[in-house]
């Protein structure tokens, strides 16, 4: 189990190399190597549980969560939060922002580019966390053997005695270190996730100006953000079915559109981007950075489709605009 805690300790301090840059490249791999730590020692509690309750045969007969047990020493990350937190291991806002992170970890290494302004502050926020949870972990016993070796960048944690060379009590030290080398403050959690929410939603009300003003005809705010909701609904599949559905009797398309628009029910009939600036506010003033974390989290989630909408109708809009200029340079000639 010492060099368990070695290895460990071992991602920390790697992590904490790139952590401490400030950019966003070394702060996507701090954050994956924090998320490798954080689950190895998810899973060696479930381990460690299960390895007690074989050794007490009358202790397993009457534990009552060894479904949740079984998954949690499984592949799967999450039913290992879902056991940690049952055994009292991680609190529920803990096992939420891990929760967030851990997906957050997979977005930035599959899909590239995500959450790219915020990745060093969750970068540091997760390695805090992270330092909490494994410093917290208790060994059930200690081992080690001739033939073992310390990660080299662990060695200087620990003292070296002979024997047992090293102990608990080290590994708690360095992780506190860790934690204190990060620098880590909640405050700025709130803070840097309500900016960055804030350039998406003042980009969004650029966005929706854009397509109320600049197209082929004026429209208000409120119906800019319908139609930019109908349009693209009205010719999907879902659209199609509703209309099959709710008896459309047949016109032309701009009929069409006006007869979808009044029935289906759009997420959206009215400017969001009030409502959008509130949430901006509830994170800036969140003093717990964990529900901080939470509240940015739903509003991305809950927000993307609208987002991406107004982001493609305002694109078309721009290419009107400038086949427009282009049209008047060439009467011109």
């Amino acid at each position: 189990m010492l060099l368990f805690l070695a290895n460990t300790l071992e991602q920390l301090d790697l992590a904490l190399e790139h952590v401490v840059k400030g950019d966003e490249n070394n702060a996507r791999f701090g954050l994956m190597l924090t998320d490798n730590a954080v689950e190895i020692t998810l899973h060696q509690i479930a381990i460690d549980k299960m390895n007690h309750l074989k050794f007490f045969s009358n202790l397993r007969e009457r534990y009552e969560d060894m479904p949740a047990l079984q998954k949690g020493t499984g592949q799967h990350f999450g039913p290992k939060i879902k056991f940690a937190k049952l055994e009292g291991k991680i609190s529920n806002d803990v096992a939420d922002t891990i929760t967030i992170l851990h997906t957050f970890r997979n977005e930035v290494y599959h899909r590239g580019i995500q959450h790219e302004p915020i990745l060093p502050t969750l970068a540091i926020f997760y390695f805090a966390i992270a330092c909490r949870l494994i410093r917290a972990y208790d060994p059930p016993f200690l081992s080690w053997g001739s033939n073992l070796k310390f990660p080299e960048r662990t060695q200087k944690y620990f003292s070296k005695n002979i024997g047992m060379p090293g102990s608990v009590e080290e590994f708690r030290v360095a992780c506190i270190a860790l934690e204190e080398a990060v620098n880590y403050k909640p405050y700025m959690v709130s803070e840097n996730l309500a900016e960055y929410m804030e350039k998406i939603v003042e980009e969004q009300d650029g966005c929706i100006d854009l397509i109320a003003t600049g197209g082929p005809k004026y429209l208000t705010r409120d119906r800019a953000v319908i139609e930019t909701q109908a349009w693209p609904l009205a010719f999907s599949e879902a659209g199609k079915r509703f209309a099959l559905e709710n008896s459309w009797n047949g016109g032309s398309v701009a009929e069409y559109v006006e007869w979808f628009t009044e029935r289906y029910p759009l997420k959206f009939r009215r400017d969001p981007v009030p409502a959008w600036r509130r949430r901006v506010e509830g994170v800036r003033l969140e003093a717990n950075p964990h529900r901080a974390l939470k509240k940015y989290r739903s509003f991305m989630d809950q927000t993307a489709s609208m987002r991406e909408k107004v982001h493609e109708s305002a694109v078309q809009v721009e290419a009107y605009i400038d086949g427009q200029i282009e049209r008047m340079r060439m009467e011109r000639r």
